[in-house]
């Protein structure tokens, strides 16, 4: 049992001379707000372990899920350059017919020149665009990193994705019109039209791909510059010392004599042979 006059039952939690308050006690007011990851917990929150470094995906590897600003930047040149392949070859073929025949005019039941223009350049072939787009967006990016027969491979996946999607399309089509041609229609629409397509939409994706490829690893304008450290004449000269940032330690200055032997800011008695001084 303990003494209450012993100074030792008051040295509080830690061993101080004093008391000190207790922790309080977790709010039940709410949950607890988790500190975010890689900080310090505050007072009764409870510890959240750092979260483990994101593995980066293998650049050699057909397949690297995943969506970033690099991806749809090399999805978007590859594809886009398709389509100004496709635009230039079908305007070329409509300036070459159009000395024939009047791209405006219409013959019996078929379409004018320029609605063919239009929808064998960007109609028809759209599903396949979407396909390849999504595909090297998410699916087979067009990495820097990675070496170029495995773009080229992501780029005949792709390509694959595009021809799936004509032929998904062509589902729907078909379908439709193998009501009044009957089935062969559906058959030309799932298979022969798709693989007609994407078979040399796929050739140029190649050529398209390897040119993103090309172009996303050109060195940037305003980066960081090459480092010259080894290189003759980048060697700093001896006298070349910045100025010293700290201030030499200054000599220590004598006391100061004061009258009687005393030290500063102490007056001597008034009386020195008197009594005490009143209180």
């Amino acid at each position: 049992m303990s003494n209450p006059g012993d100074p030792q039952h008051d040295r509080g939690y830690y061993g101080a001379g004093w008391n000190q308050p207790a922790p309080p006690p977790p709010s039940s007011q709410g949950p607890a707000q988790v500190p975010p990851y890689g900080g310090q917990p505050a007072a009764g929150v409870p510890y959240a372990p750092p979260r483990p470094p994101r593995v980066p995906a293998d650049p050699r590897r057909a397949f690297a899920p995943g969506a970033s600003v690099t991806n749809t930047a090399g999805a978007l040149i590859a594809v886009v350059s398709l389509v100004l392949v496709e635009f230039v070859s079908g305007l070329i073929g409509l300036i070459g017919t159009s000395l024939v025949v009047s791209p405006f005019s219409h013959y019996g039941a078929g379409a004018s020149l320029v609605s063919s223009f239009v929808t064998g350049v960007f109609l028809a072939p759209f599903p396949f665009y979407a396909g390849a787009f999504l595909a090297l967006a998410f699916l087979t990016p067009i990495n820097r990193r990675s070496p170029l027969p495995t773009v080229l491979l992501r780029a005949v996946l792709a390509g694959a994705a595009g021809t799936i999607a004509l032929a998904l399309v062509g589902v729907f089509t078909g379908s439709f019109g193998a009501i009044s041609s009957g089935g062969s229609r559906l058959v030309i629409d799932v298979v022969t039209t798709p693989l007609r397509n994407g078979v040399p939409f796929t050739v140029m994706l190649l050529a398209t791909a390897t040119a993103a490829w090309l172009w996303l690893g050109r060195p940037r304008r305003g980066g960081a510059p090459a480092p010259t450290s080894g290189r003759p004449g980048t060697v700093r000269p001896a006298d070349a010392v910045p100025p010293a940032t700290v201030r030499p330690a200054e000599a220590p200055q004598p006391p100061q004599q004061h009258p009687y032997g005393q030290s500063g800011g102490q007056q001597p008695p008034a009386a020195p042979w008197g009594g005490p001084a009143p209180r």
